[in-house]
């Protein structure tokens, strides 16, 4: 079950067994809050028990099936669960599950879970798993509207479409980073309009996005701003590795983009294939008939020849600054 289905559950109906499992810990923490919320207990009340600490799970069964002393309720939070993952098994956990007392409640959280295994499709049955997926590019829109909606405000046609362009181009968003960043808006922004004055005032831009300007650049064929975007990266060396994700990313993406563009997949459907923000999406249908499939395989090998004579010492940036300006002459 996704975060907002999920939250919404949680709403009508309290269970006694949870699974929270996934990558976004900001849905695993706010489901978390919301179901010691429900159960109307603290979490100074809650038995907390990490996995990575290397509990026996004998132990960790006996708390969960334990009655509760000083309290009304005996709730446990058992972070790190490898038992939906891993290949350890526990027919008494299993059984405890299955049978769990009125007054205990327990919650799994885990990086990661196997729906074919016989623990989950028992969580599955007796109570509720979140699937805590990170937020993709194509889902911003969504969250946007529904973040504007929680602290009451609209949101300007430009200042969405420069959300759209600083945040779209990242495959994974951070929800922390963007839930904190709309929180101080909302404080800074007076009127119940967010304009883009006040995107650019108080938006902190995310670290990965200013190394996407260089692809802008190419993509625009700006050969100067785009080589010295690549000489400000590479004043740390220890920027490399991501300059060259970021370029050999561009590069598939585009030549993906030729593939899907050719079989007449357009619009919000090339958007879901590249894992991208339509709005992005839509500027790549316009810029990937600049580029000749020969030209982006071979620029694809060249990243992965200066990659590997970059870690060996045998090349330096004058090799990327080469890539970048064959992708912007096309040449």
């Amino acid at each position: 079950m996704n975060y907002k289905d999920f939250m919404k559950m949680l709403n009508i109906k309290i269970k006694h067994v949870y699974l929270l499992s996934g990558e976004e810990t900001f849905y695993i923490d706010k489901a978390r809050d919301k179901i010691f919320q429900k159960l109307q207990v603290e979490k100074s009340d809650v038995v907390k028990i990490d996995c990575n600490e290397k509990i026996p799970i004998s132990e960790i069964v006996s708390t969960i099936d334990s009655a509760p002393f000083f309290n009304p309720k005996n709730v446990v939070l058992v972070k790190n669960a490898p038992f939906f993952s891993a290949e350890n098994k526990s027919e008494r956990l299993e059984k405890v599950l299955e049978n769990m007392l009125d007054t205990n409640y327990v919650i799994f959280t885990a990086k990661s879970a196997d729906k074919r295994k016989k623990l989950y499709k028992i969580v599955s049955k007796v109570g509720e798993v979140l699937e805590a997926e990170p937020l993709k590019s194509w889902q911003l829109d969504s969250w946007l509207d529904d973040k504007l909606k929680s602290i009451g405000k609209i949101i300007t046609f430009d200042a969405r479409r420069y959300f759209s362009e600083r945040i779209g181009v990242l495959p994974e968003i951070s929800i922390w980073y963007l839930e904190n960043e709309f929180e101080k808006i909302s404080l800074n922004v007076k009127g119940r309009e967010i304009t883009l004055e006040d995107l650019q005032r108080n938006l902190l831009e995310m670290p990965e996005v200013s190394n996407f300007a260089i692809t802008d650049a190419i993509d625009a064929r700006k050969t100067k701003n785009a080589v010295q975007i690549l000489r400000t990266q590479m004043r740390n060396l220890n920027n490399f590795v991501l300059v060259i994700t970021v370029l050999s990313r561009h590069v598939r993406q585009l030549l993906l983009a030729k593939f899907y563009l050719k079989n007449k997949i357009r619009g919000d459907e090339l958007a879901k294939k590249l894992e991208m923000h339509p709005f992005i999406a839509k500027k790549f249908e316009k810029v990937v008939p600049t580029y000749s499939t020969k030209l982006l395989e071979k620029i694809f090998v060249e990243i992965a020849d200066a990659d590997f004579y970059f870690k060996t010492g045998r090349a330096g940036v004058e090799t990327l600054e080469r890539i970048v300006v064959k992708l912007c002459t096309r040449q």
